[in-house]
């Protein structure tokens, strides 16, 4: 992160969870083409809901799930600095998934969900895991290009807005959902308990481990 987003942070002791559709991947939150065909081929059971509910359901997830991300790895990332944190003024914190289970207060916003995210062909792939009779849960699911991020996602899901306590299946009640919800959740967290360790960009320069500090 930028060191505005580190101060942000420590201030105010709050992890910002980003709306799905806020994050630039347009396929966020999506299945991919291989399980969609399948299911409206009639040659796989539908996985998360009546057939002709799950396209509008996973349309309302995109404004109903909030991620915060990371990255996954016992090395830095040359490629993450430079998009997430150029210039030289970047910080990373290093946190644990058992350390984030722990930290972070979920009561004001609906259930949580932390997991790795799976990298799949979007034309090819069942979204079945590998090794396990489940499939993988649309925001925890992206496309190979991104498989670089080797991101670990913690999803913050807000309830359906319905109306006379109904699920409407058009796009004018789907933009409305969109219009409803907040662009972000500030989720607050135990700082102390999130982060294990910090790390300054490798190209920071010298005297920003002093500001850091």
């Amino acid at each position: 992160m930028t060191f505005e987003k580190f101060c942000w942070l420590m201030e105010k002791s709050v992890l910002y969870h980003a709306r799905l559709d806020q994050l630039g991947d347009p396929f966020e939150g999506a299945v991919t083409n291989a399980y969609a065909r399948m299911r409206d081929a009639g040659e796989i059971e539908p996985y998360f809901g009546l057939k002709e509910h799950e396209p509008w359901s996973f349309k309302s997830l995109r404004f109903r799930q909030f991620a915060t991300c990371w990255h996954a790895s016992e090395f830095e990332s040359d490629a993450l600095w430079k998009i997430y944190a150029p210039g030289g003024a970047g910080i990373a914190i290093v946190s644990t998934m058992s350390r984030m289970e722990q930290c972070v207060d979920l009561k004001p916003n609906g259930s949580g969900i932390l997991g790795q995210v799976e990298y799949e062909d979007f034309d090819n792939s069942g979204m079945r895991r590998q090794g396990s009779p489940t499939v993988i849960r649309p925001g925890h699911l992206k496309r190979k290009s991104f498989e670089y991020e080797r991101e670990v996602r913690a999803i913050i899901i807000k309830n359906l807005i319905v109306e006379g306590g109904s699920f409407i299946m058009d796009e004018a009640f789907l933009e409305k959902q969109r219009l409803q919800q907040p662009v972000g959740i500030n989720a607050k967290i135990d700082v102390k308990e999130l982060i294990q360790s910090i790390v300054i960009s490798p190209t920071a320069k010298p005297f920003f481990e002093e500001l850091v500090r």
